[in-house]
C-alpha cells in the first residue's frame, strides 16, 4: 500500500469519526432554562414643546399660526406631540410689554386645560414665531 492510500484512508476515517461524534453528542446536549426578567417597556421618547407667543399687543400665537384665547387650548392640542399633558411641555414665549391680563388669562387657560410642565421664556421685543425667525 502506499503511502498516498494510506493517507487518504486515514483522513476518510477521521472524517466519519467526526461525523459519527457529532451526530452521538448533538443529541446528548443539556438544554439549559434561564429564567429572565419581564421586559420592561423603554421610556418614551419626549415631544417637541409647544410654543406659544404673547406679543406687546396682546395678539397670540400657538407655534407659527395665529391665535386668540377662544382658540387657544384647541390650537395647542393640534401642535401637542403627545395626548398624555403630563409629558407635553408648553414653552410660553412672553414680551415684558405683554399686558398682564393677557399673560394672565393665557396661563389660566393652559393651566385649567391640565397641561402641568409650562416654562416661561421672557425677552425684550416681541418674540416671533418659529417660521418667521
Amino acid at each position: 500500500m502506499s503511502w498516498k492510500r494510506a493517507l487518504g484512508l486515514a483522513l476518510a476515517a477521521v472524517a466519519l469519526a467526526l461525523v459519527v461524534w457529532g451526530l452521538f453528542f448533538a443529541k446528548t446536549i443539556v438544554s439549559i432554562k434561564i429564567d429572565l426578567p419581564p421586559a420592561q417597556p423603554s421610556k418614551p421618547a419626549e415631544p417637541k414643546p409647544v410654543d406659544v407667543y404673547l406679543h406687546g399687543d396682546g395678539s397670540v400665537w400657538v407655534g407659527d399660526k395665529p391665535s386668540s384665547l377662544d382658540r387657544l387650548v384647541g390650537d395647542i392640542v393640534a401642535q401637542a406631540g403627545s395626548p398624555d399633558k403630563d409629558l407635553q411641555r408648553i414653552l410660553v414665549h412672553e414680551n415684558v410689554e405683554v399686558p398682564q391680563d393677557v399673560y394672565r388669562a393665557v396661563m389660566d387657560r393652559i393651566n385649567a386645560a391640565g397641561w402641568r410642565r409650562i416654562e416661561l421664556d421672557t425677552r425684550r421685543g416681541d418674540p416671533r414665531p418659529a417660521a418667521r425667525r
